[in-house]
């Protein structure tokens, strides 16, 4: 669970400087893509983690 949390942790730092730096300067076609495809995997990743807790706390509530 720790493991889990330090991962969660590190891909919504990462997906905070992907935005900050998309909005932030002038990039390159070819990086705001990379930017934003990788972008999106780390929020399919975040939300897949967010459904998973979701679902073990209404687990636990019942």
């Amino acid at each position: 669970m720790a493991e889990e949390k330090i991962e969660f942790e590190k891909s919504l730092k990462r997906l905070e400087e992907i935005v900050a730096k998309v909005e932030g300067e002038t990039l390159p076609l070819e990086e705001s893509l990379k930017l934003y495809e990788e972008g999106k995997k780390l929020i399919a990743s975040l939300e897949k983690t967010l459904k998973e807790a979701e679902r073990k706390v209404e687990e636990l509530q019942k």
